[in-house]
Formats: C-alpha cells, structure tokens, sequence
C-alpha cells in the first residue's frame, strides 16, 4: 500500500521543533503538567496524538502570535504577510479581497488607512481558523521531532515523573491499563506505529546498526522497544518506540533506557 501524502507547513514546524527543543529544560515540566489528562490518555496505548503533540501544543498558538506582532510591530503590514506566507503553509485559501499597498498613500504602518480595515478581516480570518492552523503546524513539527531519538529520550525520561506522581490518577481511571507492579501494562502496536517506527530508522536496529529490513539477512528479528521501559514508568506512547534487533532488545532488558543519535544524512547516501 502506497503512504498516504500529506500537505506539511514544514517550515512553521521546524521552527515550533527548534523552539520546543530548545526551551525543553526551562519549561518541560511546565508544559507537560499543563496536559496532563490529554498526555496520560495518549499513552496508555499507542494513538496518532502522542504525548510530544500535546507538549508542541503549548508553544503554539497562532492567534497570540498574531495579537503580539499587531501590538508590537510598527508596520501592521508585516502582520498581513505573516498571515498569508502562514495560511499558504497550511494550504489555506481566503477569497477575502487584498490590501493594495502600491495604491496606499499612508507611509506610517497602514494604520490609519483601508488597507487597516482590509488586513483585520484577514486577522478574523486566521483567527477563525486558528484551531485548523495550530493543529497542523504541530503535526508538522512532530515529524522533525520524531526524528531526534535522544530528545524523544529525554522527554520521556521526564514524563516518567508524571506517570510516577499521577499513579492513583492512572489507577482510578484506567485499572485495567496497569500491572499488579503499578505499572502501564504492554498494548499491541498497531501496523501504523510498527510501519512509522521501522521508515524512521530506516529498518536498522537503533544500537548495533544490524540490518532489519530482511534484504540482505533473513534471520534478524524485529523488536519495537520502549525507549524508556514500562518498568521504570515509561509509557506505550507512540514516540516512546524505536527498532532494535532480538540480541540488543533482550540486552538492554526492562530497566535500560539506552538510545542512539545516529543517522545517515543525506549527502552520505
């Protein structure tokens, strides 16, 4: 079955990614405690909406962008083009009409001007959609995040906290979701996450870089382990997985949380 394609505002997402990333250690814990009834109903079993969706949802909000650059900027013409470069991004269309700026005499901002009156129906535009256009950037900074195995690491070594601090939580809600340990119980992998988590890292086992794809050695086992284990609160949240081979996957056990950085760039192909 061929991959289904998908329209991806990359260029929003990789900035979210990069802001997200870097503001981890400040505001992780921040974040992460800001969802966490949407963040523990994503990992109790694998689902699309993972656990790093909710925390990229704290950093997005397309609406307070837009207010900020309205109330800080000196040139409400530069809100205008952050809100059509944004909506082609998100493969948008307005048929609202637009200002002409060739036309406009004001040279002060286009605040005192039709082009004003033009530009905030656009801002009510994005405004009304913002719901639709935050979801999508997300989605498309999990994809640049789900790539970066030591980050995918450590946030789940700190949602490993929240689980651990919201256990009777867990336990009234989803008792039959936790072994007798008072630990999530394994789920199946459904073929959409076994499917994601083998293109990613490109059918090769994460530690020993064996081959898993069965094109040069038939006999290798695929394993889809828990980067941060059940046993020491890990979650089955869909960006807690990478692909190990039978030998490492028994090695590393139920308490390890080894991961790899490697890569093959592309230039190295």
């Amino acid at each position: 079955m061929a991959p289904k394609e998908q329209h991806l505002a990359l260029s929003s997402g990789v900035g979210l990614a990069g802001f997200a990333v870097t503001n981890f250690w400040d505001y992780g814990w921040e974040a992460i405690d800001c969802f966490k009834e949407e963040i523990i109903d994503s990992v109790i079993k694998p689902t699309k909406v993972t656990a790093i969706h909710h925390y990229l949802s704290f950093f997005q909000d397309i609406y307070e962008e837009i207010d900020t650059m309205s109330k800080n900027g000196d040139d409400i013409r530069q809100v205008y083009e952050f809100i059509v470069r944004t909506l082609n991004e998100v493969n948008l269309s307005s048929d609202l009409p637009e200002p002409d700026f060739d036309k406009c005499s004001d040279q002060h901002g286009h605040f005192d001007c039709g082009c004003t009156e033009v530009i905030e129906k656009w801002i009510d535009y994005a405004s009304d959609n913002s719901t639709k256009i935050n979801d999508l950037i997300v989605h498309s900074a999990f994809q640049f995040i789900f790539q970066d195995r030591n980050f995918l690491h450590d946030f789940h070594f700190k949602l490993s906290e929240l689980i651990e601090k919201e256990m009777n939580y867990i336990m009234r809600k989803y008792p039959e979701c936790l072994t007798q340990k008072k630990k999530l119980r394994r789920q199946n992998f459904p073929v959409w996450l076994k499917q994601a988590v083998f293109y990613r890292d490109k059918g090769t086992c994460v530690i020993c870089r064996c081959d898993l794809s069965n094109l040069i050695r038939s006999q290798n086992q695929i394993h889809i382990d828990h980067i941060i284990p059940l046993n020491v609160n890990g979650t089955n949240d869909a960006s807690n997985m990478q692909l190990l081979c039978d030998s490492c996957n028994t090695s590393k056990g139920d308490r390890s949380t080894e991961t790899s950085s490697i890569n093959v760039p592309f230039w190295n192909l």
